[in-house]
């Protein structure tokens, strides 16, 4: 009886199930096709390899400057239709590599509309082939895309227990001050926020009756324009970790790359090469 004890005791117990977090991948203000090269090249990398729940493309994913009122640079691209095909063969990519691509649309993407629609879009409700999501689905998009457009009834994605805009809404063109994150944490009254837009990295956090709130301004994968040619962005990109009772729970990494180069996990990624 001793033996079987002595045995049962020395049996050693099953690990407990570890808990596994979601994650999700934000990116932002990439300018198709005027993107920086290495920067995209090391996130495709990391992209490939992390194989992310959700990557959401959270606005300026095309620059169509072509289509601004503003004076554009004499090199600066003169046609829409290459942009859009390098938008979608890439995205197509991002989509056979994670569980769910959702693409919001920003201020530059939405020149399309503001072009081809015009002052009076709501007379052309019904026509088909007319807006950016249309033509990029002409163009080949996996149906499967989730697409959003920021308005009074869609005010953002919501992802676990933050809300993803791309800020030009919230900011204006380069509104938003110099405390993008606290500015924005402020005006949303302890809202958990995500934004693009201003091409920046900034995280702040605010905690009140021990609930901590959070807002993130997201990096850029833009490369140098003309028109500001020394600016203050930061290229890089966010990783929501979700966790939790309904995903509630999440740590945000705010990831810098510099050169092309950043690191996650002990590895290097680097798209400099």
């Amino acid at each position: 009886m001793s033996n079987k004890k002595t045995a049962a005791a020395s049996k050693p117990k099953s690990p407990a199930k570890q808990e596994k977090s979601h994650i999700v991948a934000i990116i932002s203000d990439i300018h198709f096709d005027l993107h920086d090269e290495p920067t995209w090249r090391a996130f495709c990398a990391w992209h490939t390899e992390t194989r992310p729940t959700k990557t959401v493309i959270l606005g300026d994913f095309l620059d169509l400057g072509m289509m601004s009122r503003y004076v554009q640079g004499m090199c600066d691209p003169l046609f829409a239709i290459p942009q859009i095909k390098m938008f979608v063969e890439e995205a197509n990519k991002l989509a056979t590599e994670c569980g769910e691509l959702v693409v919001v649309e920003g201020n530059h993407d939405e020149r399309w509309g503001k072009l081809i629609l015009g002052n009076v879009p709501h007379v052309f409700k019904g026509a088909l082939g007319l807006t950016l999501r249309e033509q990029c689905m002409a163009q080949g998009l996996d149906p499967r895309t989730k697409w959003l457009r920021e308005d009074t009834v869609n005010k953002g994605l919501v992802c676990g227990p933050f809300v993803l805009r791309h800020g030009h809404n919230q900011g204006g063109r380069f509104g938003g001050g110099k405390h993008l994150a606290a500015n924005r944490l402020a005006a949303s009254m302890g809202q958990n926020e995500v934004f693009g837009h201003h091409h920046q990295i900034q995280m702040h956090c605010h905690t009140a009756r021990g609930r901590t709130s959070i807002a993130l301004a997201n990096g850029c994968m833009t490369g140098d324009h003309e028109y500001n040619k020394d600016p203050s962005w930061q290229r890089g990109f966010t990783v929501l970790e979700l966790f939790g009772p309904d995903n509630q729970e999440c740590t945000p990494h705010p990831i810098i790359i510099q050169k092309g180069r950043f690191s996650w996990g002990g590895k290097v990624y680097d798209g400099s090469k």
